[in-house]
């Protein structure tokens, strides 16, 4: 009887041990063990430089800079090695590393997009209704060209939105891919698109005054008071490095002018 129990006793420690052996072994694992190594890093091989190359420029832009993507960078090139060297498992932990970081830095930048876009697109709803007003008093019909690029940024917004929400609460650590927090980047970048031109349809229909003679004013001198009050609207309704924003709205690292020279 006492052989029995006591060989019961050795068989549930032994089963305790193992298990725990498991779970230790399993809580190593950064990426989904549903799923192979090999199946993970040839997934997030591809995903991840994608998603690098596509954040690029918002990171130099608005985000951290050189420094992160840089580390990202080192990041994935560190999970290639492991790879090449036969380390299949630690290079599936490496690039669900870099996964999860490329995600963090995507949600953060899809905030900061949002926030700045919300706030240039109430301005420039403002704007518009301030210009039709003035045109009605005038006996002038709206401005159509200003209306459709200013219905073409609430919908822009309006996308950029929905696919935020519905990573608002997601945690930094989850296994998920920052692809639709790119295409929210996008929206938002797209409602911004939409406002510059906008502004640039208003500055370019705006009524000049003559000069002294009555003459029309000289092509070229219009060209650039245009282009003056396009800038002096964009700054007051959003801000004073804007043409990094435009810059920005086509993937490109701004440069400005002092680093050119």
């Amino acid at each position: 009887m006492i052989r029995s129990l006591f060989l019961a006793l050795m068989l549930f420690i032994n089963i305790c041990y193992l298990g725990s052996g498991v779970n230790a072994q399993e809580s190593g694992k950064q990426y989904n063990s549903q799923y192979s190594p090999i199946s993970v890093v040839k997934r997030l091989s591809y995903e991840n430089f994608r998603n690098i190359k596509l954040l690029r420029a918002a990171i130099f832009n608005y985000g951290g800079g050189e420094a992160e993507v840089q580390k990202l960078i080192d990041q994935y090139a560190d999970a290639t090695a492991l790879y090449f060297q036969d380390k299949t498992e630690e290079a599936a932990n490496k690039f669900t590393e870099n996964e999860r970081e490329i995600f963090k830095i995507a949600k953060k930048l899809a905030g900061d997009y949002h926030k700045d876009s919300t706030a240039f697109i109430t301005k420039g709803i403002k704007r518009n209704v301030q210009v039709n007003i003035e045109r009605g008093v005038e006996g002038k019909p709206r401005d159509a060209v200003m209306d459709k690029y200013l219905d073409n940024a609430k919908m822009s917004l309006k996308k950029g939105s929905a696919i935020f929400d519905d990573y608002k609460y997601t945690g930094e650590k989850t296994n998920s891919s920052a692809r639709r927090l790119i295409t929210s980047i996008y929206y938002y970048r797209m409602a911004k698109q939409n406002l510059f031109m906008m502004y640039q349809a208003y500055s370019e229909n705006m009524e000049l005054e003559t000069d002294k003679d009555g003459k029309k004013i000289d092509p070229k001198k219009e060209k650039e008071m245009r282009a003056e009050m396009f800038d002096k609207l964009l700054k007051e309704d959003y801000k004073s490095d804007y043409k990094k924003d435009m810059q920005d709205n086509n993937n490109k690292v701004y440069v400005s002018m002092e680093k050119r020279t």
